[in-house]
């Protein structure tokens, strides 16, 4: 016989209760912390770890746009750059980073993510140095897959460390805070290429200048970071003890959990069957299958008539149009509740329509295309939308590396192939590249959408049964102000089914 009415409502309670309660799982404790004392701790946090991820991710967005201002100055012909072969040394760092992946993965979740972080800087800050060396393809060419491998696990660690530290509401703006550093790289590195281009009487060639200066910096960066960056906030040496007590618990409240150094394969099993993990997946895609126009900018405006100086000076502005979107997207987030996807949306449109002027402004029009190229190099934003996705809507230790890796992994998959639709022989305008980006950027608008009613309906199954469990507690005369999840938790979002997603 069909279950009834009643039968499915016991069920729903029985669901929601054993979320939080069953052997096995933790239970919900009370907290209450002072706003006050609340505040003083983030600042205190902000002013270490902010800073700290910030110059890790100016000299990581840097060292891979060196490449782009080394081409600048003559480091094809040096090398012997012919034909495709630039778009292949553009396309190794990313299957250096495909590979690291499937390896950052496990070290993240089964070792604390602030050592592995560390020790990669230190690694890709020799590979940079090394790139300085290189006499020929094969040489450029290895030493990017190297690097590209040792910096693969930066970007899934730094989501994994936001999300250790922070409440959900406050992703956005901490996301920006440190992906900003990817367009004052974009500006300073233009700057110190113009530098150290226009120096006279070298002993060895400006490029090669370039990649040691980087390397050598990112080496100070990589001890730097092992020495101020805390393991956790149990560990947190700026804080007091009452102040680290309050920094785990808030994040409890927030039904968010801290670092650990374990490995569940029951989390990894659960993020694969998760369609929000592939809704990640496709975001990564579609917005780094366009990524080539960051490396091929001074290629198009160097092959519009300008010098190799004013390609370097009128790159300068792309910068800043990556900053103003990245605050743009994550105070639009903040300040309009339930939008974060269609800001998603929103921002796709931009570089959609420098794309298009890009194909379809005459070749007469400089400044045209030099804005067009501004506009369609803008994706910085839409990194810092899906992962502040991530970040507050991906629960457990385990899961939230293995999705973090999804994610970048179709970051690679989309950066390998986004270069060999730029090719030397549709040099300047780069039709293929420019129709490829627009298919792209329109995909990507379809998948916000997408993600953006998945969640939703996710989040009414849960509101409905949240409301019934409450309704039996109230009967029972049981009543909660402040619940959250006992710190050491390590429950995924499909596990605590009172955690409702970010939209």
């Amino acid at each position: 016989m069909a279950p009834n009415s009643d039968d499915k409502i016991g069920e729903a309670i029985d669901v929601v209760e054993r979320s939080t309660s069953v052997a096995g799982l933790p239970k919900e404790v009370e907290y209450f912390i002072d706003p006050a004392e609340d505040k003083r701790v983030i600042r205190k946090i902000d002013w270490v770890v902010m800073p700290t991820m910030m110059l890790v991710l100016f000299f990581q967005y840097l060292d891979k746009q060196s490449i782009n201002y080394a081409t600048v100055f003559s480091m094809n012909k040096d090398l012997g750059l012919t034909g495709q072969k630039f778009s292949w040394v553009v396309t190794t760092f990313y299957f250096g980073q495909l590979v690291s992946q499937y390896i950052s993965a496990y070290f993240i979740s089964r070792f604390h993510v602030v050592r592995v972080v560390g020790i990669t800087i230190l690694l890709w800050g020799v590979c940079e140095m090394c790139m300085g060396a290189t006499q020929n393809f094969a040489g450029i060419a290895t030493t990017r897959f190297f690097l590209g491998l040792c910096e693969g696990a930066v970007s899934p660690g730094f989501v994994v460390i936001t999300s250790n530290w922070y409440k959900r509401r406050e992703h956005p703006i901490r996301i920006a805070i440190w992906t900003t550093s990817g367009g004052l790289a974009t500006i300073c590195g233009a700057v110190l290429m113009y530098l150290v281009g226009g120096a006279k009487h070298m002993a060895i060639a400006n490029w090669r200048v370039m990649f040691l200066i980087c390397g050598g910096s990112t080496l100070l960066i990589g001890v730097a970071f092992l020495f101020v960056m805390p393991l956790d906030t149990t560990k947190a040496w700026f804080l007091d003890e009452n102040e680290r007590r309050i920094a785990t618990e808030r994040l409890a409240l927030d039904r968010t959990t801290r670092d650990r150094a374990e490995f569940s394969v029951s989390q990894v099993k659960e993020t694969l069957r998760d369609p929000a993990t592939w809704f990640y997946f496709l975001m990564a895609l579609f917005i780094c299958i366009p990524s080539p126009i960051l490396k091929f900018s001074s290629l198009v405006i160097n092959g519009f008539g300008f010098s190799p100086f004013q390609t370097m000076l009128v790159g300068l502005p792309s910068g800043g149009v990556q900053i103003l979107s990245n605050w743009v997207a994550a105070y639009g987030m903040i300040f309009t509740k339930g939008t974060r996807a269609f800001w998603g949306m929103f921002f796709s449109l931009v570089p959609l329509v420098g794309s298009i002027t890009l194909l379809c402004l005459p070749k007469a029009d400089r400044w045209g295309i030099v804005v067009s190229t501004w506009l369609a190099a803008d994706s910085s934003s839409l990194m810092v939308i899906s992962e502040c996705m991530m970040a507050s809507n991906v629960k457990g230790n385990t899961k939230k590396s293995v999705v973090s890796a999804v994610f970048f992994v179709a970051y690679c998959v989309g950066c390998i192939i986004g270069p060999q639709l730029w090719q030397a022989q549709d040099a300047p305008r780069y039709t293929k590249g420019c129709i490829s980006s627009i298919v792209s950027w329109s995909l990507l608008v379809i998948t916000y959408l997408g993600y953006y009613f998945y969640l939703r309906g996710q989040n009414k199954k849960r509101t409905r049964l949240i409301a019934i469990s409450e309704e039996s507690e109230i009967a029972e005369g049981k009543t909660h102000d402040h619940l959250g999840v006992e710190v050491d938790s390590d429950m995924t979002d499909r596990q605590d089914l009172k955690f409702l997603y970010t939209l």
